[in-house]
């Protein structure tokens, strides 16, 4: 039986034969967007192919007012109900087959705090010592990740110290799976909701290391890199325990600056991959769906990312002087994995026309009925510059065409 998942009880789907026969009939209306994820993730689908955007946190970044009628500083508040209205709002004019959901601020602080605006000033308030913050919005298009900066691990006390392991149960009793739990009550009996989750090798590069310091110590001190990613490792494990517990169907696994133009292939083998593949079979586990997203140039360590057995593997598209043929993704694929599609966010989604983009999305549906496990999607995110209108044409082209 295939199974998911949902509001914390383990709830039964299709058997795999029925799925098979909902693929073979291509188009089935009674099949909704969670069962349309799930079937191409598993058995493969015939046709109505599900289709998503990556990353839609910063989408709603970069397109707020054209997506929610929220206001901007709605996700620095301890409401909520707000923080659901955006998600509404998200899917009355965007409308995909899956909704991100990841954790917000634990309850004692929502208790505490407050948001306060007047005269074009925002601001946050603790409501206990009245201490005010101003908060700034995030500029369009975000900011840069400092990867020049110290790292903050120098020793293997230091990750003792600064990285903490919160069991699930915590986490859940904190409340800052709240928000997943609200996601989940209202659509998770039709959508698929996935959380985003920084691989142990991303995680110490971006929040610990650095980038230069990781690459100098993969080198010069690979037993503090290789302490660090045991102790990211168990704390990664708690946050998926907790996030299937509140029900959440699938974790995209993005792993970062570990592709050919960054590490060797026996870094990769050594410090990557082992993390990963535990990672993964633990989403499995725990009856969840993984989405593998190496960034980067992966020329030479595809298959091994494949034998890391992904539910599903999506790719970035060709740029930055590298290539990635979704045609030749998908022979080396096989349907092994579920592929998501790597549509151009900038050459075809946000500059391209109304023909190429139809030309292209009929290019890559073609791709993916070959072996039938495929969701349509975009290598990147979208762009600041391409306007919400085109997203939903794009999304209603692939409901269209496939």
């Amino acid at each position: 039986m295939i199974s998911y998942i949902l509001r914390g009880k383990l709830k039964t789907s299709k058997t795999s034969s029925e799925l098979l026969q909902q693929s073979a009939l291509c188009r089935d209306p009674a099949m909704n967007s969670k069962e349309k994820m799930l079937t191409a993730m598993t058995v493969g689908l015939g046709g109505d192919l599900p289709v998503v955007i990556p990353y839609v946190d910063i989408f709603l970044r970069d397109h707020w007012e054209k997506t929610t009628d929220q206001p901007w500083w709605t996700f620095n508040s301890p409401d909520l109900s707000a923080w659901l209205k955006v998600e509404e709002d998200l899917l009355r004019r965007v409308d995909m087959d899956w909704i991100e959901c990841g954790m917000c601020p634990p309850k004692d602080w929502r208790a505490r705090h407050m948001v306060e605006a007047n005269e074009g000033s925002v601001f946050l308030v603790d409501i206990h010592s009245m201490k005010k913050e101003e908060l700034r919005r995030p500029p369009i298009g975000g900011t840069h990740i400092p990867v020049g900066r110290e790292p903050l691990v120098q020793s293997v006390d230091d990750v003792d110290k600064y990285v903490d392991v919160v069991d699930k149960q915590a986490l859940i009793r904190s409340g800052r799976l709240d928000h997943a739990k609200m996601v989940a009550e209202r659509y998770g009996s039709h959508r698929f909701l996935c959380a985003i989750m920084g691989t142990p090798y991303w995680r110490a590069l971006c929040h610990y290391f650095g980038f230069k310091g990781m690459m100098t110590n993969l080198l010069r001190r690979p037993r503090l890199v290789e302490h660090l990613l045991e102790r990211l490792m168990a704390s990664a494990g708690e946050e998926l325990n907790a996030y299937a517990d509140v029900g959440v169907d699938g974790i995209w696994l993005e792993e970062s600056l570990s592709s050919a133009n960054e590490i060797s292939l026996d870094k990769f083998r050594e410090f990557v991959l082992p993390y990963d593949k535990e990672l993964i079979s633990e989403i499995r586990r725990l009856g969840m769906k993984s989405i593998y997203y190496p960034c980067g140039n992966v020329a030479d360590r595809l298959e091994l990312a494949i034998q890391a057995n992904p539910d599903c593997i999506s790719l970035e598209e060709g740029k930055k002087g590298f290539e990635i043929d979704i045609a030749r993704v998908d022979e080396i694929v096989a349907g092994r994995a579920c592929l998501f599609g790597n549509l151009d966010a900038v050459g075809i989604l946000q500059d391209g026309t109304q023909g190429e983009m139809r030309k292209e999305v009929l290019r890559q549906i073609d791709i993916g009925s070959r072996h039938g496990r495929f969701v349509m999607s975009l290598g990147s995110p979208v762009t600041p510059r391409t306007p919400v209108s085109r997203v939903r044409e794009y999304i209603d082209l692939v409901r269209q065409e496939s």
